[in-house]
């Protein structure tokens, strides 16, 4: 009966988050539309406002040409009145001259104010257009709000399906979790199982982030439960074996096909026994950092991730035995591959390693080596975007 609920539940949170999936691409393509159409209004307006300044600066080069001339006629009369007795010219012509300059001057003016009243249409053509333009963008902002609403609300669903640290703090006092999405919902989960004798740890990083990566997260932790639900002797390496097929069937991922999706999982799976300290480790293209007496040891991972690839080999585990005061690290690459420093480059494995041996040569609790792990980030960071979710995941035994 608890198998059957269990199932129901997920199926019901499955169909959910795939039409908050439906909804977000939809909303996503028109808000693409809706982009482009705003970029071609402001091309036409700072086109037509680079037509509307030159032909101002053309009509107000006319306007001084004409109170220059009007000036210069004005300036001649009292001239023309005080030696009218000097001209030689027949009177006739001066009338016939006067006439035809008075006349000219009217088609100017005339030419003028048919400008001018061309351009005061094409302002107010611009007006209505950037109207039009600021309910197109309030349009879009009302858009954005709805799939940023959407959207927040599956993170809720995703941090309701993550396990309470609460379980992990039943079998360990000092520890830490980085969880940093990308976008609003991340494609990075944590997943504890807790048994008679050992605590099962999985850290994983799905295909994509945002709202892809939230709903392979999904599909992810929906089969973990159901894995060891049914069988809870199962090794490291026989989950991730079982794991695996249950991704290739549900993403109907076969060899041999044309259209096969990629998707797959980069995860990390460890099961502790706190009572004989004994550690079974395996590694789905992300390894484990155990550091002892100041000292790092990696444990290598398989060059598989958990879904189908073209060299696709069994998973091989690790065992070890742990010491009290051995600390262990599980994490994406997300925090590895981020840009930045004064050269942007990737922070990378070698620098995170020499990060974790600084850290573990100070007396620092768990919580504090969280606290300097995340300054180290922001700082790296500066201001480049986060490139990729973030899950770090520490532990003192």
């Amino acid at each position: 009966m608890f198998d059957s609920i269990h199932i129901i539940f997920l199926l019901l949170i499955v169909i959910l988050l795939f039409v908050v999936i439906i909804l977000f691409s939809r909303l996503k393509n028109s808000e693409k539309k809706s982009n482009k159409q705003v970029q071609k209004f402001i091309r036409q307006i700072e086109d037509e406002k680079t037509y509307y300044e030159k032909e101002i600066k053309r009509q107000n080069y006319i306007l001084e040409e004409i109170k220059h001339k009007n000036g210069s006629r004005e300036s001649l009369n009292p001239s023309f009145s005080s030696n009218v007795q000097s001209i030689s010219q027949p009177i006739n012509q001066i009338g016939s001259e006067q006439v035809l300059s008075n006349g000219q001057t009217l088609i100017e003016d005339r030419e003028f104010k048919e400008k001018n009243k061309k351009l005061w249409e094409l302002s107010i053509a611009v007006h209505k257009e950037k109207d039009r333009i600021d309910l197109l963008k309030k349009q879009i902002e009302h858009r954005h709000s709805e799939v940023t609403k959407s959207i927040t609300y599956a993170q809720r669903i995703q941090k309701a399906l993550l396990p309470s640290s609460k379980i992990l703090g039943m079998r360990f006092t000092d520890y830490f979790i980085i969880w940093k999405p990308k976008d609003i919902v991340s494609g990075d989960f944590y997943w504890f199982k807790r048994l008679e004798d050992s605590m099962i740890i999985v850290v994983a990083d799905c295909t994509g982030h945002g709202v892809p990566g939230a709903f392979m997260s999904l599909l992810g932790i929906s089969f973990l439960n159901d894995i060891l639900t049914k069988d809870k002797s199962l090794k490291s390496n026989q989950i991730l074996d079982r794991l695996r097929e249950m991704i290739k069937l549900a993403l109907q991922q076969e060899h041999g096909r044309k259209s096969v999706t990629l998707d797959g999982i980069d995860m990390t799976i460890s099961i502790i026994n706190h009572k004989s300290l004994e550690l079974d480790f395996t590694g789905a293209n992300n390894p484990l950092y155990l550091i002892r007496e100041n000292k790092i040891m990696v444990f290598k991972e398989n060059r598989n991730p958990v879904g189908i690839h073209p060299y696709e080999k069994p998973f091989e585990s690790h065992q070890f035995n742990l010491k009290r005061g051995d600390k262990l690290y599980m994490f994406s690459d997300g925090f590895v591959d981020q840009f930045g420093g004064e050269s942007g480059r990737k922070f990378l494995r070698n620098n995170f390693q020499r990060l974790l041996i600084h850290l573990s040569n100070q007396p620092l609790t768990m919580l504090e080596e969280q606290e300097i792990i995340e300054e180290t980030f922001t700082e790296w960071r500066g201001n480049n975007p986060q490139i990729d979710d973030i899950l770090i995941l520490g532990l003192k035994i």
